[in-house]
């Protein structure tokens, strides 16, 4: 198993720290995020910096402050998309990320505006022409009904890959998410197969796996069953120490 976390989780002031701590827990990756309003370069001089001193590499960059459902919503990709293809990682996306008002309590859950969907549906495919031109992996993450409108199951965001003109696009699985949004984890993992590409992992509470109520065993053996080779990482809250919490996260999911 390839392990990596996401720096956002880890102790330290700066990315190096951070990544230091995640090199000395174990994991060979980082998992990390740009926003609109980060100076791309100087990212991405921090970002290089940090991997080399910590000898860590760059698994995934989740590309935050989307609203692919506005029609101005894509003048910033397309930069920290190009910025991604030359750090030579994989990209994150999602259409929304944010607290839902009201909170919808009980499915059915009501669908975006049609006009939305439809916007979000043309910035998808220019996105995923872009990451093609770049050749870079392009990962579509389903969330809750909490944290977004659209993408809410993982057999939706699957037909959504398929359908994508991208050979590189696939699913980026949320092991707490699934456990709010699919009716049995393993099954979708089944019904997903190779399309899936990447996987968070945190137990229900959003805390390490191991310390809810998530079956991890039956989870790795379906993530097994199809062969899934890439990478774990953690995206999760850590109680108590970083590196030795995290270490023992690892040798229990090694252990199943």
């Amino acid at each position: 198993m390839r392990f990596a976390c996401l720096t956002t989780i880890a102790p330290g002031s700066t990315l190096a720290a951070k990544c230091a701590a995640i090199a000395e827990a174990g994991c060979t990756g980082i998992e990390t995020i740009v926003f609109p309003d980060t100076p791309l370069e100087a990212w991405q001089a921090e970002v290089r910096h940090a991997l080399v001193s910590a000898e860590l590499e760059l698994a995934v960059v989740i590309v935050g402050g989307l609203k692919l459902y506005e029609a101005d919503g894509l003048a910033w990709a397309r930069a920290a998309l190009q910025a991604i293809a030359e750090l030579g990682a994989a990209a994150l996306i999602t259409p929304e990320y944010r607290a839902q008002e009201p909170l919808p309590l009980f499915p059915p859950y009501p669908p975006p505006p049609a006009d939305e969907q439809a916007q979000v549906e043309t910035a998808l495919a220019e996105l995923g022409a872009l990451a093609v031109a770049r050749n870079i992996p392009l990962l579509l993450e389903p969330l809750t009904q909490f944290e977004s409108r659209f993408w809410r199951d993982v057999p939706t965001v699957a037909r959504m890959c398929t359908r994508l003109a991208h050979p590189l696009a696939r699913l980026a699985l949320d092991t707490h998410n699934m456990n709010m949004t699919e009716a049995n984890i393993q099954k979708s993992i089944a019904y997903a197969g190779s399309l899936v590409g990447h996987v968070h992992l945190a137990d229900n509470n959003r805390r390490l796996p191991g310390e809810g109520q998530i079956d991890f065993a039956g989870l790795l053996a379906a993530l097994q069953a199809i062969s899934y080779d890439g990478w774990y990482s953690f995206e999760c809250a850590v109680a108590g120490n970083f590196v030795t919490q995290v270490r023992a996260a690892m040798r229990y999911l090694r252990g199943l």
